[in-house]
């Protein structure tokens, strides 16, 4: 094992003792990207027996961009067509599942795999933060911070450039979070805001209200 793995082992055995004694999380959302994108909405929508919660179609002009350095694998859900199917619609945590559709991605699994990004939800706000703090302590940054309205996520890659997604509501009642769904603000926006972590982290730590922090103006 040369140092640099070494270190990087010890660094990692360091955060585990830290992340051991916070909140649990769960797996709350899976999102995968494909070209065969209607043949996937039907097959799931048949086999979970669920109706499509959320789907969104943009205009057949909008362009794509990659905003997060990593080729275009990362995309808005305004940007591309995408449908959203809540399993559990229990909070703290929740289930989703989703696809989006990114017509360059492969029709095989040894081409490109299938999944986009996994979301791990939190308690709540405090307990997301706190892990944060501790993976940003530990060198581990997070590639793109954001608030999507009725959650707040930050996202990192691991070794294998899986994204993956840690958040929590921003609204502690399931009325006001489902509610936030249907608004205008929402239709018109459904990928939210980026924000800067450590200024988002900075304005928590000063005491801002967790109303404050979550506004989008």
């Amino acid at each position: 094992m040369n140092e640099k793995v070494e270190a990087n082992a010890d660094a990692l055995r360091a955060l585990s003792g830290s992340t051991r004694s916070m909140p649990g999380v769960r797996i709350a959302e899976v999102v995968l990207q494909t070209s065969n994108y209607d043949a996937l909405r039907s097959w799931y929508e048949a086999v979970l027996g669920r109706e499509w919660s959320i789907v969104n179609t943009p205009s057949k002009d909008k362009e794509i961009q990659n905003k997060h350095g990593d080729g275009g694998k990362q995309v808005h859900a305004s940007d591309v067509r995408s449908s959203f199917m809540f399993l559990d619609r229990s909070l703290p945590y929740g289930q989703m599942f989703a696809i989006f559709e990114i017509s360059s991605v492969g029709k095989m699994p040894t081409n490109d795999p299938g999944l986009n990004h996994m979301q791990f939800k939190h308690v709540n706000l405090e307990a997301l933060i706190e892990r944060v703090k501790a993976l940003r302590d530990a060198g581990l940054h997070p590639h793109r911070s954001a608030n999507h309205g009725p959650v707040t996520s930050f996202y990192f890659r691991d070794p294998d450039q899986n994204v993956v997604e840690l958040c929590s509501n921003n609204y502690d009642t399931e009325e006001a979070f489902f509610g936030y769904f249907k608004t205008e603000a929402f239709r018109s926006n459904p990928s939210g805001i980026d924000i800067d972590r450590d200024a988002f982290i900075a304005r928590y730590d000063s005491g801002e209200t967790k109303e404050q922090l979550v506004r989008i103006a």
